[in-house]
């Protein structure tokens, strides 16, 4: 019965493919792509009016558009990208969503590439490292920016504790949701631990608080599941202490299995282990794609060392100058690390940045062509609800927490510091992320040169 629904479903929302379809969606696309500076509200809105309803392409209808779009925004990574796979894929199918999700991202991967390219190539010159010097802490009040406005939407998903103004917004607050972020905040920036772990201990705490009536009922095998949960997890965490308590030889004997040399030597392949770990990110990155800031930090910046912290706040920047999502940062990562892998052959960077962009991108295809009609049916949960009212919480909070760490590489005088909080003010009152991008490279440039 269940898959009778869910293929009903399917037959309900995608289309089906012709060439005529094909080209159509390729061609809006890629103008999207090119023109869609903005962010991703910007192409929400340019599809909503160009593909939506009687005074249009007519694509599909209102209800169908919106249903979508809060899909889009339940699911791991960028909301738009996924918006406009979603459309080409109830246009005409998957060959719609694949080309859809192509001709959109093609111009962002261009761009990135290109300024990558350009970035690496000159970054020792002093003009270069001048304009980042501007660049860098302005990249910082943009993702503080960010944050504010998410954290203002996030924090008014639970209970009105309390209400008040910050110059013309307007805040309602949940003292718990608070409370979730604050802890994710510290946590981050402190011990730093697994985003995706932050994530599930903010969702089960909502659940455990907001919807105690529900784990009553369930209490049984909310323990059993938790029991097994925390036992994995555990393992986990200490699969080093584990490996020695179990004994030299069961060691040695793990250790000396085929499966542990392939495991480690695909591994140890720099190309495997980028393709993996983006694909793993573009899994968890849910609530926006600045939610990748703490993986990246986390593991492309500390454990892998593939890039410096700085190299990092600078990859953030040519993302945001981009028409594209902030995600498309991976295709930076993929380049250098492939750039330092090869000795510096320029088309294996690019192939790796191409490598880190499907990683990264290839889960929304996944989630919208394979599993609409499930996420549909889950987003009536009113538990899923209650847990990712917590997950956005904490989601915020792992944002900030990252970008302390990456404060401290950004602010080296009291300049840059003053150039982030301008960046912030300027930014939450509607100025383009481009332009003050652009403006702080400039500034930076003359102070660099004139004061210091």
């Amino acid at each position: 019965m269940a898959d009778a629904e869910i293929t009903a479903a399917v037959e309900e929302y995608s289309g089906q493919a012709s060439p005529t379809k094909l080209v159509e969606i390729a061609r809006y696309f890629l103008f999207i792509g090119i023109v869609g500076f903005g962010g991703p509200l910007v192409h929400i809105a340019m599809m909503e009016d160009d593909l939506v309803g009687e005074d249009s392409r007519g694509w599909t209808d209102e209800s169908i558009f919106m249903e979508g779009l809060a899909i889009c925004n339940m699911l791991p990574g960028p909301a738009s990208t996924q918006l406009g796979i979603f459309m080409g894929w109830i246009r005409a199918g998957n060959p719609g969503a694949l080309v859809a999700g192509f001709f959109f991202m093609l111009p962002t991967f261009v761009l990135v590439v290109f300024f990558s390219w350009l970035y690496f190539a000159y970054q020792t010159l002093p003009a270069v490292e001048a304009a980042f010097y501007g660049i860098n802490p302005v990249v910082i009040g943009l993702i503080v920016g960010a944050a504010y406005s998410m954290a203002q939407s996030a924090l008014a998903d639970g209970q009105d504790h309390a209400e008040f103004s910050i110059g013309s917004d307007t805040w309602s607050i949940d003292f718990l949701l608070v409370a979730l972020l604050v802890a994710a905040i510290v946590a981050t920036a402190t011990v730093n631990p697994n985003p995706v772990l932050e994530f599930i201990i903010a969702g089960l705490i909502a659940v455990a608080l907001y919807r105690s009536d529900w784990v009553r009922a369930n209490v049984k095998r909310i323990t059993t599941t938790g029991a097994v949960t925390a036992v994995l997890g555990g393992l986990y965490a200490l699969r080093g202490r584990v490996l020695e308590l179990v004994g030299p030889r069961i060691r040695t004997a793990i250790e000396a299995s085929p499966l542990w040399g392939i495991a480690l030597a695909l591994w140890a392949n720099p190309w495997v282990k980028l393709f993996l770990f983006m694909l793993y990110t573009g899994s968890f990155i849910y609530g926006g794609g600045l939610v990748l800031i703490p993986f990246i930090e986390k593991y492309v910046v500390n454990e892998f060392a593939w890039m410096t912290a700085r190299e990092f706040v600078d990859g953030i920047a040519i993302g945001q100058l981009s028409p594209g999502p902030v995600v498309m940062t991976t295709a930076f990562v993929g380049y250098k690390l492939l750039l330092d892998a090869s000795g510096g052959v320029v088309w294996i960077a690019i192939l790796g940045a191409l490598v880190a962009t499907i990683g990264a991108f290839g889960p929304s295809f996944v989630f919208i062509m394979g599993f609409f009609p499930y996420f549909a049916r889950v987003r009536e949960n009113d538990v899923i609800q209650t847990a990712l009212t917590g997950v956005n919480a904490a989601v915020v909070g792992a944002i900030l927490g990252a970008t302390v760490t990456l404060a401290a590489e950004s602010f080296v005088d009291i300049f840059t510091v003053a150039l982030a909080a301008v960046t912030f003010g300027l930014f939450v009152r509607g100025t383009h992320a481009a332009y003050l991008i652009l403006g702080g490279g400039g500034i930076g440039t003359a102070w660099y040169f004139l004061v210091l």
